[in-house]
């Protein structure tokens, strides 16, 4: 009980205005974090010390009870396998119990950081009683598209309904085993639940739901279709530097515990003096919140050096121009190393660097490779 208390009063010490006191009891959300018995008192206490409080309902969804932290024992397995089988028993889980509590149901892994106040923010131009989810979304696999599992995602209460009494049901509609990606399989079931994968952009087009942590997204170094497994999976098209994230940005995957802790300083302990918050009560909708921008694709790569050019001289021969190769440059990839929730993909992204001498060109790539479970 120490240790709860203890949590709550970190909590607490953030001083939230009238307004985020306001949307905190008319904007509830229960967030329920996948964790593993391995991670109950490492990733999972991160959450606990962190953002987690700041839902209105937080619960941790293992395969083994632990009165600790504490967690709930669901009657399924451990492994990426059993993903989709824990998401299936948590969501019913949590309808069953705190349908009429809440008015979201936001899924996040205990390496997810969230900014509640954030996710609140945006869900509060939204209607709980319409069925729709909310994440960063995925154009590949699923007809209307999916959201990526990583970076979270958040039901409204009328797909979670529909999810529980109708779908976990119908195999059908939802699949009813527990293999399959855990979110490429959730996409399938909203889609044959008519339940609409949003855009959760802000109006200037900027993401909100991060797949990998900040510095992946802020230099993601260059966009080629082909290149990277994510350029090719987004829904919509991606900004990098300062314009990467919205400032009203939700979540980062990919956080190990002790960043949580450094992240949950930065927002919430470190304060600049005299900064105004100028963003409006609700916040304006997003690009393409009618759901009819088509498809974004990334551009192909272009090839590594141009042909030679050939030009008539005054004397009727001819010159070949060759590529200039005295010069060297860096080119920067994402510095990732990660699994992610797209359906059992794992890349490792390096530098690529291109090294030029004695106007002898050498190319040595460190090629990402995709393995598909």
């Amino acid at each position: 009980m120490k240790q709860i208390n203890t949590t709550k009063s970190r909590a607490n010490d953030v001083i939230v205005d009238k307004k985020g006191k306001d949307r905190y009891d008319k904007v509830r959300i229960l967030c329920w974090v996948m964790t593993t018995p391995a991670n109950h008192e490492t990733k999972a206490l991160a959450v606990k010390e962190t953002w987690g409080p700041r839902c209105n309902v937080l619960l941790f969804m293992s395969s083994a009870n632990d009165t600790k932290l504490p967690a709930i024992g669901l009657p399924v397995g451990e492994g990426r396998e059993e993903l989709w089988g824990k998401t299936r028993e948590a969501f019913r889980y949590v309808w069953e119990r705190y349908q009429d509590e809440v008015d979201w149901f936001f899924k996040a892994d205990d390496d997810t950081y969230v900014i509640v106040e954030n996710l609140r923010y945006f869900l509060s131009g939204f209607n709980t009683l319409k069925p729709s989810y909310f994440g960063n979304k995925f154009k590949t696999l699923v007809d209307n598209g999916f959201i990526s599992g990583g970076a979270g995602y958040a039901l409204s209460k009328e797909a979670t309904r529909r999810f529980v009494t109708i779908g976990y049901h119908n195999e059908s509609l939802c699949r009813k085993d527990h293999g399959g990606a855990e979110d490429v399989e959730m996409g399938y079931c909203m889609q044959n639940l008519n339940v609409s994968a949003m855009d959760t952009r802000d109006s200037q087009g900027r993401a909100r739901f991060f797949t990998f942590a900040a510095e992946s997204h802020y230099f993601p170094g260059e966009i080629y279709s082909g290149d990277y497994w994510y350029w090719d999976y987004m829904y919509y098209p991606p900004t990098q530097g300062r314009n990467c994230c919205s400032d009203s940005t939700i979540s980062f995957h990919y956080i190990d515990q002790r960043t949580m802790y450094i992240l949950d300083l930065f927002f919430y302990q470190i304060r600049p003096f005299g900064l105004v918050d100028n963003r409006p009560a609700i916040p304006e909708p997003p690009p393409d919140v009618n759901l009819t921008a088509p498809r974004w694709f990334a551009p192909p790569m272009p090839t590594t050096s141009p042909p030679p050019t050939t030009i008539t001289t005054t004397t009727k021969s001819t010159t070949t121009l060759k590529p200039n190769t005295t010069t060297s440059q860096t080119t920067l990839k994402p510095n990732i190393t990660s699994k992610t929730s797209a359906p059992g993909i794992t890349k490792k992204v390096e530098a690529q660097k291109t090294v030029a001498s004695n106007n002898t060109t050498k190319n040595t790539n460190t090629t990402k490779k995709t393995d598909i479970a």
